[in-house]
């Protein structure tokens, strides 16, 4: 297992403060998998930009994502799901790379959850489909294509944020790039 940088930060949501240690990984096999809860994908389009979601301007945009169904065999089952129902794109099947993970270790004494995991994938977008409704939002999500440089204009996760989205376009170029699955 490659797992080079770490990084630890808490965080409060929803009123709920957690520790969130993110390590790069090129697979996830090592994990359990029913403790991962989420899978989110930094996913890159014929132009090289990443596909972002908003459901509600409270919210704000992400990475299409989510959290895995009992029809879903594993976490690229999960991702190609979501990246459907989210942002109503296709992806190339073999373009899924992990880029890494969260450990989500929960702090507060009212926290809901207990430890679980967070994945972070790279993917390549096979074809863009009109837009329609998000069944788990109950609304059509707002979807834009960003250029790498300017995901953390729209998405401030701090400096995991910048780790991840380096991560991910150090896969990018050279995984997809050096492949021509580009």
């Amino acid at each position: 297992m490659n797992s080079l940088r770490k990084i630890k930060e808490k965080v409060t949501l929803g009123g709920q403060e957690y520790e969130m240690e993110w390590f790069d990984a090129d697979k996830f096999s090592h994990l359990n998998k029913s403790k991962i809860k989420q899978i989110y994908g930094f996913l890159f389009d014929k132009d090289n930009k990443i596909v972002l979601v908003r459901p509600t301007k409270k919210r704000g945009w992400r990475l299409p994502g989510g959290g895995p169904e009992k029809e879903d065999l594993d976490w690229k089952d999960t991702i190609i799901r979501e990246a459907d129902e989210e942002a109503d794109i296709d992806l190339e099947n073999d373009s899924l790379i992990p880029v890494g993970y969260f450990k989500i270790i929960p702090l507060s004494g009212n926290c809901e959850k207990e430890v679980h995991y967070a994945l972070r994938v790279v993917g390549k977008i096979r074809k863009v489909n009109d837009q329609t409704e998000d069944l788990s939002e109950g609304l059509i999500n707002e979807r834009i294509f960003v250029e790498p440089k300017d995901f953390l204009d729209y998405c401030s996760w701090n400096e995991s944020g910048k780790i991840q989205r380096d991560k991910a376009i150090e896969i990018f170029k050279n995984d997809f790039k050096k492949s021509k699955k580009l």
